[in-house]
């Protein structure tokens, strides 16, 4: 039930996508969310090491990563797929470089 503590809720109206698409829409993005930290981590230490074009080819790929994430709808099921596959492998790499 909505009450009037709850403002923001009024106005929210029902999901266009199943429970089970949401969720996946979800994970996708905590998966994304751990790729841009993982690049994050990496471009601390290409600045450290003072390696100025590495430090900006993983910012480049960092933002790629953060711009999927404001594309991506629960509505697209097999888009919301592919960024779970390959966040995972993308993880993968990265916590291997």
């Amino acid at each position: 039930m909505v009450t009037e503590q709850n403002p923001v809720l009024a106005s929210m109206g029902t999901a266009s996508w199943p429970a089970e698409d949401g969720t996946a829409y979800e994970v996708a993005l905590e998966g994304i969310n751990h790729v841009v930290g993982a690049y994050s981590a990496l471009i601390s230490r290409a600045e450290r090491a003072g390696d100025a074009a590495l430090a900006s080819e993983l910012t480049a790929a960092q933002r790629a990563w953060s711009a999927r994430r404001v594309s991506l709808t629960p509505e697209d099921r097999a888009g919301v797929d592919a960024v779970t596959t390959e966040s995972t492998q993308a993880l993968e790499q990265l916590r291997n470089v």
